[in-house]
């Protein structure tokens, strides 16, 4: 005998035309966790095959997605991200050997602090918590600004470089964030941009509410976009930069993603308790000091960072996340 699903509200949606590609007439979707304790409807763009939450998310409640906890991981990683940093600076050399890198959703700023050591780069960095700037812009000392692209406070045409590795499904307005980082850029100046694929990202919560009738936490807690290839591109061709590569990778996790590995959705299945606001408060530096693991060899780990390298295809879509490089004109 099978289980029943609960009845399901009718969704009402606000938007008529998609936000992202502009093409396609958005229809509900699923439900699903912003936060633990917050089910939002998502909608479902049938011509790029995108989703969002509709309404999008207020400032507040996305603040909520980023407890003090969410930061502890950044200093068990700390040498990970340094490392990352000393490897987009030799990456950068190649380019240009000098100029200003700009990090965007910086947290704590251990990457810039690893271009900084390998190069003779300026960097600066903005991070969407007040709290983890300031903590950060103390540990690393570093230019770190609180906020998002729509706030920087440089000029334009200021920076040569700007990463944003995992920080656009997380803005209320991508395309706004997008035609902010353009202004940013000098002429010839380059944006790497690391994005989850959006369909892929989305697929177990998906599948769960279609089986369950109800929203589970999954892997993408803040996410308030889940970008196809085909909105990307869109997007950074409406910010006016000319797209110069496009690759796909994470092939395993786009496995497990799909449900396709065993046990793959059995962690999403346990409830979470609901999250309160930290509010402004700073993180507790010295206690997080104590987190910092010892240091792993640079030379194994930029060996591994540079062979896992060749697992990006272009013109692909199975795996878990897009790596895209554009310039501006």
């Amino acid at each position: 005998m099978s289980r029943e699903s609960p009845p399901r509200a009718k969704a009402i949606i606000s938007v008529v035309q998609c936000i992202l590609c502009r093409e396609g007439e958005p229809r509900p979707s699923c439900r699903a966790l912003l936060y633990p304790g917050a089910e939002r409807q998502l909608v479902l763009c049938p011509a790029c095959g995108s989703s969002y939450y509709d309404p999008v998310p207020g400032p507040e409640e996305v603040a909520r997605c980023y407890p003090h906890a969410y930061f502890r991981d950044f200093f068990r990683q700390y040498w990970k991200d340094l490392y990352k940093g000393r490897l987009l600076a030799e990456d950068l050399g190649g380019w240009r050997p000098e100029g200003v890198v700009l990090d965007v959703g910086c947290a704590l700023g251990t990457m810039l602090a690893g271009v900084r050591e390998q190069s003779r780069r300026k960097v600066l960095g903005l991070e969407y918590s007040p709290a983890a700037a300031r903590t950060g812009k103390a540990f690393n000392e570093l230019d770190i600004v609180p906020g998002g692209l729509l706030d920087a406070p440089w000029p334009a045409a200021s920076v040569d470089f700007i990463n944003i590795n995992n920080v656009l499904e997380h803005e209320r307005d991508p395309a706004g964030a997008l035609a902010a980082a353009a202004r940013l850029l000098a002429p010839g100046g380059r944006l790497r941009l690391v994005v989850p694929n959006g369909p892929v990202d989305l697929r177990a919560t998906a599948d769960l509410w279609a089986r369950l009738g109800r929203a589970v936490p999954t892997r993408h807690s803040g996410h308030l976009f889940f970008m196809s290839g085909r909105a990307l591109r869109a997007l950074v061709e409406r910010a006016g930069l000319r797209l110069l590569s496009m690759s796909n990778f994470h092939f395993k996790l786009g496995a497990k993603a799909r449900g396709w590995t065993p046990g793959a959705y059995r962690a999403f299945l346990t409830p979470l308790a609901p999250t309160a606001p930290d509010g402004d408060q700073d993180l507790p530096l010295n206690e997080l000091l104590e987190s910092l693991p010892p240091p792993p060899s640079w030379t194994a780990y930029r060996l591994k960072a540079r062979w896992r390298r060749l697992w990006r295809v272009p013109s692909c879509e199975f795996g878990y996340d897009f790596e895209m490089t554009a310039e501006k004109p």
